[in-house]
């Protein structure tokens, strides 16, 4: 008996497990050890793209805190990544709480972003007023229920 033929079948089963089923055995055994390593105060991401940080967890299910007191609870497998796995400069991005700096930063590159701007003065002391579009009354007659056009 020869294996001449059945070689390049074999061949073919040993790629096929090396391309497509030991890399995702490594993800998921990579993922599970990830969600095992969860404790309270880590900043985690989730597969619907939600940031926040863990308040609370057991065993099937986790406590991520969204925005100040809004506490959601996610299936635990939802976790996607920690944020400590991440970059920091790409983390801060993502912070709850950005400190005072932060905000200043936006600021000076967003204008705008500033909560109590000052109105804008004209010449003549007084505040500029907004400005209205014009008001065009023959397009109002024409939309009149009744109106023909």
């Amino acid at each position: 008996m020869s294996l001449g033929p059945l070689l390049p079948i074999l061949l073919l089963g040993v790629v096929f497990w090396a391309m497509l089923i030991r890399p995702q055995q490594k993800a998921k055994a990579a993922q599970r050890t990830m969600q095992s390593a969860l404790s309270p105060g880590d900043e985690v991401s989730t597969v619907g793209g939600i940031y926040g940080i863990v308040r609370e967890i057991d065993d099937a299910t986790v406590d991520i805190e969204v925005s100040e007191d809004v506490i959601v609870r996610f299936d635990r497998r939802a976790v996607n990544r920690i944020m400590r796995d991440i970059p920091a400069e790409d983390a801060a991005r993502h912070r709850l709480h950005a400190d005072d700096e932060d905000h200043q930063e936006l600021e000076a590159a967003v204008p705008g972003v500033a909560e109590h701007e000052a109105p804008v003065a004209t010449t003549d002391g007084a505040p500029e007023a907004a400005t209205e579009p014009a008001h065009d009354d023959a397009s109002e007659a024409a939309d009149a229920p009744g109106a023909t056009r």
